[in-house]
């Protein structure tokens, strides 16, 4: 059955929508300089310090159980360590347009994966065409021009796979985090985090010199971006959202977040919005009413 979805589970949706969609302008920035192993351990770092600060100031934080603690370890590898290299990583050899259309197949990592393994995301006739109207406002968003820049072989493909095994791990980190939320969502983030952040920074500082010291100011200021927003302030609101609906639910943020980028330039840099950014909203707004529908599952 589809979890019944309250006004404030709507507003945590648009939360992360701007959270996470504020993400690719400050990588692109941070990537002229710094690696993306120091930005993953930058970002990550930033964000676990922001949430245990404020799990501390709100007296959340608590000394975690064995199993909590295995769980911390395990979400913040395969929910940010590993993502966050994996997918930062492959935005070096591929266009933003390739990379927000690969991020579009998060949703279906979740859906198929939510289907076997969580008895409240089954898969209806409706949820199966409110995805797909989602993904074809995504086509419709970066146009042909964009699609065609697929590529089959050389460092274009790489990170087209790396991307791709970036939002596998995303689907991965929201069946995890349903199945074994704690329900504490302050501590869990500060837990996770924490974790991501050891493990990331570990990692950068045995694959790559430090080079944080000789970035630019600019890079420095994103990378701190990239830990407050996207990292820091959503992780919190992302667990406390799959905790109150669902990961299907949440994984169509994926659909909206390009859209808002592109919205967010136009309203910032007086960038000029074309027909099929209109297009691709109404397609993927049309798909997320869908998915509200309720019907029997699929047999």
């Amino acid at each position: 059955m589809t979890n019944r979805v309250t006004s404030v589970d709507w507003m945590l949706f648009a939360s992360l929508v701007v959270a996470w969609g504020s993400s690719f302008v400050m990588s692109k920035v941070a990537l002229v300089a710094v690696s993306p192993e120091w930005i993953a351990a930058g970002r990550l770092g930033i964000g676990a310090l922001v949430v245990i600060c404020f799990a501390v100031a709100r007296g959340a934080l608590e000394k975690p159980a064995m199993h909590e603690g295995a769980l911390y370890v395990w979400l913040g590898v395969i929910g940010n360590a590993a993502p966050f290299l994996a997918i930062t990583w492959g935005m070096q050899h591929v266009s933003s347009g390739v990379a927000g259309l690969l991020m579009g197949t998060i949703p279906f990592f979740v859906i198929v994966m939510s289907h076997f393994t969580l008895p409240g995301e089954r898969l209806t006739w409706q949820r199966t065409l409110g995805f797909l109207l989602g993904f074809a406002g995504i086509l419709v968003l970066i146009g042909p021009a964009s699609i065609a820049q697929f590529s089959f072989e050389g460092p274009a493909f790489r990170g087209q796979l790396a991307i791709i095994a970036g939002c596998a791990m995303y689907g991965v980190n929201a069946i995890s985090t349903k199945r074994f939320a704690t329900g504490n969502a302050v501590m869990q983030s500060a837990g996770v985090l924490f974790c991501a952040a050891i493990i990331s920074a570990a990692y950068a500082m045995s694959a790559k010199p430090f080079d944080l010291g000789a970035a630019p100011f600019s890079a420095l200021l994103a990378i701190a971006g990239l830990g407050l927003l996207p990292t820091g302030l959503a992780t919190v609101i992302y667990f406390k959202a799959i905790e109150r609906t669902g990961p299907g639910f949440i994984a169509m943020t994926n659909y909206l977040v390009p859209v808002y980028a592109l919205f967010f330039g136009a309203l910032t840099l007086n960038e000029s919005i074309s027909w099929n950014a209109l297009a691709a909203l109404a397609l993927i707004l049309s798909g997320i009413a869908i998915t509200r529908v309720r019907l029997q599952p699929l047999q």
